[in-house]
Order: C-alpha cells, then structure tokens, then sequence
C-alpha cells in the first residue's frame, strides 16, 4: 500500500497517485473528483494521499506535469529527417485521443489557470515549450530543404498549437475522430506549402520526386 512505501519509492508513488487521479478525473471531471474517489481507486486509505499531495489542487498541478512530460517525450524521439508531415500525423496519432473526456480534463485544467497561479504557471511553460521546440525543428527542417522557406517557423509552430487545440474542441464536441484526423493531415500540408489538391510536396522540398512516387502508389 503507498502508505508503507519507503522513502525511495517515493516518485513511483506519486506517479501511482498522479495516473490515477487522471483515470478518475477523465470519467467524473475535476470537479466531480474526490480525494477519496482516487484513494479508493487504489485501494488506499485517504490519509495515505496526503502524504504526497497536500490537496487535490497540488495533485492536479502536477497531473499538469505529468502530461506535459509524456508530450515531451513523444516530441523528443522524433527523427528529424523524417517527412514533417509524416512527423505530425504520428504525433497527433499518439497524442489525440478520441475519448472527449480526456479533452474535457484538457480544458478543465487549462480553465483553472485564471485562478490558480501554480497551474498558469506549468501551463506558460507547457505553451512555450510547445511552440519554441516546434519553431526550432521547423527551422532545421527548412535549412536540409524538408519543407517550404516561405513561412516564418514561429508562426507554423503557433498555428500548429492553434490547430492542435482546436481539433481538440472538435472532438470534445462529437466530431469523428476519424474526419478530425483526415482534417489535420489537409490543413498540415496546407501549412507546410504543399497542395492539397495534388497531395504534392513544395518545389523546393529536396524530397519532392520521392513523395509524390510514394503518394502516386497509394492511390
């Protein structure tokens, strides 16, 4: 039980608690959720909670953390070299469920930064990084000529967190995951400069043959 666990297992314990906290906030909302609804989802006494997190608000800030880290850790296995769209259909793929009660947590959380300074805080840090990193590989992407010079990479990378928010409000709003998904491939090509008419790479993408011979044998 966490209320025998020794001191090194620690964070094992509070990860424990964290994603259980997640499970139960995603079926009854932040609101909804008690102490002692997570307590008895581990099958734990409420007062052994307490000797990790000081209240819900502690353990949801760190909810915050956790999930950021896990979108951390997806970005940061990315090949660089790899097709940029092909990049972005496996993020959003990994990272975009189509349960709408996740997203109703997403935004449940996101709500409580006007009130709660900790949680603005994680989420400043969780937004910046979520376009500074984007930014970066963007550029590196156009300097091996992966994807078009003509945008500037802050931008992409701010219309990216856009769009990634927004799909998220569409599936919260019983939108099929399924056309979410076709619409965000659509509307990455768009972004990267490449026809979605002709579902073709820019001119200036040094991938430009290979993509349009593999994309030609797919259809």
């Amino acid at each position: 039980m966490l209320s025998k666990m020794l001191p090194e297992y620690r964070e094992e314990a509070k990860k424990r608690i964290v994603e259980a906290g997640l499970e139960v906030m995603c079926e009854k909302g932040y609101c909804n959720t008690t102490m002692e609804d997570i307590a008895r989802r581990l099958d734990v006494s409420k007062p052994a909670l307490y000797r990790y997190f000081k209240n819900k608000d502690e353990l949801v800030v760190e909810s915050a953390n956790y999930l950021q880290t896990q979108y951390r850790d997806i970005k940061s296995v990315q090949n660089s070299d790899i097709c940029p769209i092909d990049a972005w259909i496996e993020i959003f793929d990994q990272i975009m469920s189509s349960d709408p009660k996740i997203h109703a947590l997403y935004f449940d959380i996101l709500g409580m930064t006007v009130h709660k300074p900790e949680v603005m805080i994680r989420s400043v840090e969780g937004m910046k990084h979520g376009i500074d990193q984007p930014a970066r590989e963007i550029t590196e992407q156009q300097e091996k000529g992966l994807i078009s010079s003509r945008t500037d990479p802050r931008t992409l990378a701010v219309a990216i967190a856009s769009l990634f928010n927004g799909m998220r409000v569409l599936i919260l709003l019983g939108v099929d995951w399924n056309e979410v998904r076709s619409r965000w491939i659509e509307i990455i090509q768009g972004l990267f400069g490449i026809s979605v008419k002709h579902a073709q790479c820019p001119m200036d993408c040094e991938r430009f043959k290979d993509c349009n011979n593999r994309l030609q044998n797919t259809e």
